[in-house]
């Protein structure tokens, strides 16, 4: 199963904000934030140069997913993709995802800066 697909089901059954309308921009970062969400709890898999499925080692720390869970973007440049994951491991993940609470719209910025809840601006 694609990748991009699991995080497409994954945020639609765990969203709180249902009624809230997402631009596709947004919709596509909700995306990449479900497929990080399932890399910290499935295995992700990419075809080798063979085209055998094999798992991939995604560090959160120097890679991230982009184009809407459709790839993981180094941070030497290099890309996987295309990526897959086995069915039957989706639903114990998206379980242990609705649990946690998860929000999937990036924190704003002011000036370059995420903006704490805690600041005192006015």
């Amino acid at each position: 199963m694609l990748l991009s697909v699991a995080a497409a089901f994954t945020f639609h059954q765990t969203r709180r904000d249902k009624e809230k309308l997402l631009a596709p921009n947004e919709y596509a970062n909700a995306l990449d934030i479900a497929a990080a969400a399932l890399s910290c709890l499935i295995p992700i898999y990419t075809p080798d140069g063979r085209g055998e499925q094999i798992p991939v080692s995604v560090n959160l720390a120097r890679q991230r997913f982009c184009g809407g869970a459709t790839k993981v973007q180094c941070d030497d440049g290099a890309i996987f993709t295309p990526l897959t994951i086995v069915r039957g491991d989706v639903l114990p993940a998206l379980i242990a995802i609705e649990r946690s609470g998860i929000e999937y719209v990036a924190p704003k910025r002011l000036n370059g800066v995420i903006a704490s809840p805690f600041d005192e601006r006015d």
